[in-house]
């Protein structure tokens, strides 16, 4: 994959961000950067786990499930963000840090036990025993008669 950096990128990859980049409970590593720039670009669509609605019905004798996902694109944290040629100069910053990395955070909160290629190693608090800061999970199922 690191022949097809451009140099920008490569100087991006060369980083000791462990170095650089206020400590949380997870270190900030060079993938994170890299999925964030790829879907700048893009048009990524996150799962909002808590805005999710799930159904079962039986339809004659068989028995249905019905799932509603909703999805957020996230456009404030990626037209927020610098491109590649500032990102660097960007993130240096610790009040822009902060915020870029709790963002993540909360987009972790959602996929975490269901994408886990997302911006893994995000965590800004710990997972367990935090009100407000749990990893979210699909509600149960309501039945309908």
């Amino acid at each position: 994959l690191e022949q097809y950096y451009t140099k920008k990128l490569h100087n991006l990859a060369n980083i000791q961000w462990n170095r650089k980049i206020f400590q949380f409970c997870d270190v900030f590593l060079f993938h994170q950067v890299l999925e964030f720039l790829v879907r700048q670009l893009a048009v990524p669509y996150h799962i909002n786990i808590s805005s999710t609605c799930r159904w079962s019905y039986v339809a004659k004798e068989t028995r249905m499930f019905l799932d509603l996902f909703v999805f957020d694109e996230c456009r404030y944290l990626y037209d927020w963000m610098p491109t590649i040629d500032n990102f660097i100069h960007s993130i240096e910053d610790i009040e822009r840090q902060l915020v870029f990395r709790f963002a993540l955070d909360g987009i972790t909160r959602h996929t975490r036990w269901y994408f886990e290629e997302y911006f893994s190693g995000t965590a800004c608090v710990e997972k367990f025993d935090k009100k407000g800061f749990e990893y979210l999970t699909l509600k149960r199922r309501n039945y309908i008669t």
